[in-house]
């Protein structure tokens, strides 16, 4: 499953990834460097689509499109 997400760097140095969809809502996370934050946000996405987190049985595996805040890809 293909989502689209949006990162950019904050004031503070931290990195901001978001995504919002309706089928996960809306997801930010924010991690000390670009690909924490990316890790992170995919790993809720993941979780927010599994069928049945304690089931053990997944859902679709997530994979981010990635988009500089600003609209670079």
């Amino acid at each position: 499953m293909r989502l689209t997400c949006t990162v950019s760097r904050l004031a503070n140095g931290n990195w901001l990834a978001r995504h919002a969809g309706s089928s996960t809502g809306q997801v930010e996370v924010t991690a000390p460097t670009r690909e924490e934050a990316l890790t992170k946000l995919r790993d809720e996405l993941q979780y927010r689509i599994e069928l049945c987190p304690c089931s053990g049985v997944s859902g679709p595996t997530v994979e981010l499109q990635v988009r500089e805040q600003g609209g670079r890809p």
